[in-house]
């Protein structure tokens, strides 16, 4: 889509993607699940190279075999229940809830009470619920910042959670009704009264929308415009909105 630069169709090139991933590893799927077993190790943790590469290398190929498997979503859940390390129980949870399997919910559930009293392992809770390729995830997003535990004023929670919809769920930020840039702006326009600086970086978010086909860049126009016709908005804000409209 970079390359193209014009009249680009994120849906379409997740479909071709994931279609070409299909294509390519799911005649595999066998030897790659044999090669998953035998990277596996009952060694205790230790954060050398070996392990880290026999890990890294294990990772990818269940993440591949969740999209290209039948069998793979539940190989990840596996690896999820009896991971011995928080790099393999947040792989597997990433791959489960990012294509959002039929475990991501209750799997989702699970680490948000294992480990919400860890801030930075929070974020990464916030991060994979916001790049689940759903078209369910936007409720979910709202839903968690309505929930009373949510720390609305918390810099950190917020870009993990929205930034990273904004940044890196290119598939429902740009929806080609329009829900996610007006979700966004509308975020921007209430946190911008108590974080403009974050505002402004989740508001960076669009800096795509030039490129994209006619549908998809003429809702973002209209999210934007109406941002900015709303007024009030901080100086930090006000500068990014004015470059990303391109005045």
């Amino acid at each position: 889509g970079r390359a193209i630069g014009k009249d680009v169709d994120p849906e379409a090139i997740h479909r071709a993607r994931t279609a070409l991933i299909r294509a390519v590893f799911r005649p595999l799927a066998g030897k790659m699940r044999g090669a998953y077993v035998a990277l596996g190790s009952d060694a205790p943790y230790q954060p050398d190279a070996d392990q880290a590469g026999r890990r890294a290398l294990r990772n990818r190929l269940m993440t591949l075999l969740v999209t290209a498997d039948p069998e793979g979503p539940a190989l990840a859940a596996e690896q999820y229940r009896n991971a011995t390390s928080m790099t393999d129980r947040f792989a597997a949870l990433a791959a489960i809830g990012v294509a959002w399997t039929a475990d991501a919910a209750p799997l989702l559930a699970d680490f948000r009470t294992r480990f919400a009293g860890d801030p930075l392992v929070f974020d990464k809770w916030l991060a994979v619920s916001a790049r689940a390729e759903d078209e369910g995830v936007l409720e979910r997003i709202q839903a968690i910042l309505a929930d009373p535990a949510f720390p609305k004023n918390n810099p950190n929670r917020l870009r993990s959670l929205v930034g990273s919809f904004a940044m890196n769920n290119p598939v429902q930020f740009t929806r080609a009704d329009g829900a996610g840039f007006r979700f966004v702006t509308q975020f921007v326009a209430d946190v911008d009264t108590r974080n403009p600086q974050v505002a402004a970086r989740v508001l960076t978010g669009f800096r795509v929308w030039p490129m994209l086909e006619a549908t998809r860049r003429e809702a973002a126009r209209e999210a934007l415009t109406a941002l900015k016709e709303a007024g009030g908005l901080s100086r930090n804000t006000s500068d990014i909105l004015t470059r990303m409209l391109g005045e």
